[in-house]
């Protein structure tokens, strides 16, 4: 990882480690890239993941979606925000259930002045299948 990749995951690592609000449910997510814009994490499926049949939350892959692009944007060079999300979309194609292995790519797409695009893929590692891919668009004029 370069200097800032290393410094925005370790951010990352303790930000969900300590925190008490919504963001603790990330707290099983380990970096394992970060670096020119792009992300990736993995995790096992939890309980703390379900929903009420027994697979991975939709509401869980859509926070997987904006927290981790939000941290593969402060991972470009010439990014120093968060920004401020504008505009977030999830399509679900297929389930996980309790002890899969996930993996979540964030790559930012495009930066300009004021907003910047990114895309993420949720991926299931033991059956090498696509669940889902976001798109997040954030103003990062500010």
């Amino acid at each position: 990882m370069c200097s800032k990749g290393a410094a925005v995951a370790e951010l990352f690592t303790k930000a969900v480690a300590t925190t008490k609000c919504f963001d603790q449910n990330l707290r099983k997510l380990k970096v394992v890239c970060c670096e020119g814009g792009r992300m990736v994490t993995q995790f096992q499926v939890g309980p703390e993941h379900l929903n009420q049949r027994g697979t991975l939350h939709g509401g869980f892959i859509a926070h997987l979606v904006d927290a981790v692009s939000t941290y593969a944007l402060t991972a470009n060079n010439h990014i120093e925000t968060r920004g401020v999300s504008i505009d977030l979309s999830v399509t679900y194609m297929a389930a996980a259930r309790e002890g899969d292995n996930i993996e979540v790519e964030a790559v930012t797409k495009k930066t300009g002045k004021k907003i910047a695009f990114l895309e993420v893929e949720v991926r299931n590692r033991d059956k090498n299948q696509l669940l889902a891919t976001g798109r997040h668009t954030k103003y990062i004029g500010i």
